[in-house]
């Protein structure tokens, strides 16, 4: 069931709220700026789990992506995994695709009720909302890790094992594409889970259709994403400074999934509810 308003106007009175999404963001963001830090270190507890599983992921897409990084050093490869992999992993958990699920509509839940700024017990909530979407949560999470290495692993083989030509690009560029529309998909889920009760194969087929409908806007979702978790990396690459791979890490830890959350439901929440809740 979708949320209801929590404040209402008298009889016949009509409130408007002239603010536009981006003042409301950074509104939120100034106001639950060490909420979002106390729930992003929160989060990162029950999302153990696929923290080591990211990291593992990351290992595997630095020898997959980078051949040669099988004739290098030990120490150089961890840099790899370090200062490549594991970003772009993290940028998988972020989205979300590797995470715990529960644990992930838990969080989504106070991350959609900041972007409406609705009024939230962190803790309570968070708890309430990983018990009421335990077993859609599990299995969500399982089914878009195995797409996630399943749709890597082709994209990686499938060049190799063609002759190239024609039929290859057009194969191959619509492998990408299934990919891209996965990503897409995933934004939609967990925010559909915690507010509407639908059953797991409704959750993808209408997730399938926003990224569909929304192509474009959800591309520019997923590059304000990637340029919040990938964009210190490259800086990194770009200077080589260790102080900057550090601080890329620290803001990982205190804001690395809160903070491109609460973006992506400020920016999906207002046009899925439209589509799905004529309520609001």
């Amino acid at each position: 069931m979708a949320d209801e308003p929590i404040f209402e106007g008298a009889p016949g009175e009509k409130i408007e709220d002239n603010r536009s999404r981006l003042a409301i963001f950074f509104g939120v963001l100034y106001r639950k700026f060490w909420k979002l830090i106390t729930v992003n270190l929160m989060f990162l507890v029950f999302n153990i789990p696929a923290i080591i599983i990211s990291y593992f992921l990351s290992v595997y897409l630095v020898a997959l992506f980078i051949p040669e990084a099988a004739n290098i050093p030990i120490t150089e490869f961890s840099m790899l995994v370090f200062d490549s992999g594991f970003p772009t992993a993290m940028f998988f958990m972020a989205i979300p695709i590797i995470t715990v699920g529960p644990a992930q509509a838990g969080l989504t839940y106070l991350l959609r009720c900041y972007s409406y700024e609705r009024p939230t017990f962190n803790w309570s909530d968070f708890k309430d909302k990983m018990k009421e979407n335990m077993k859609q949560g599990i299995i969500v999470s399982l089914i878009n890790l195995f797409i996630l290495i399943f749709l890597l692993f082709d994209l990686y083989l499938y060049p190799k094992v063609t002759d190239g030509g024609v039929l290859f690009s057009i194969a191959n560029g619509l492998i990408i594409m299934v990919f891209i529309l996965f990503v897409m998909a995933s934004l939609y889920i967990y925010p559909m889970m915690v507010t509407y009760e639908l059953r797991i194969r409704d959750l993808y087929k209408n997730a399938i259709l926003f990224a569909l409908a929304r192509f474009v806007p959800n591309l520019v979702i997923l590059a304000l994403c990637f340029l919040v978790i990938i964009g210190p990396t490259l800086i990194f690459l770009l200077t080589a400074n260790g102080i900057v791979l550090m601080v890329t890490y620290v803001f990982y830890l205190f804001l690395g999934f809160t903070l491109p959350g609460l973006i992506i439901n400020f920016l999906i929440n207002p046009v899925m509810d439209k589509y799905l809740n004529r309520k609001v």
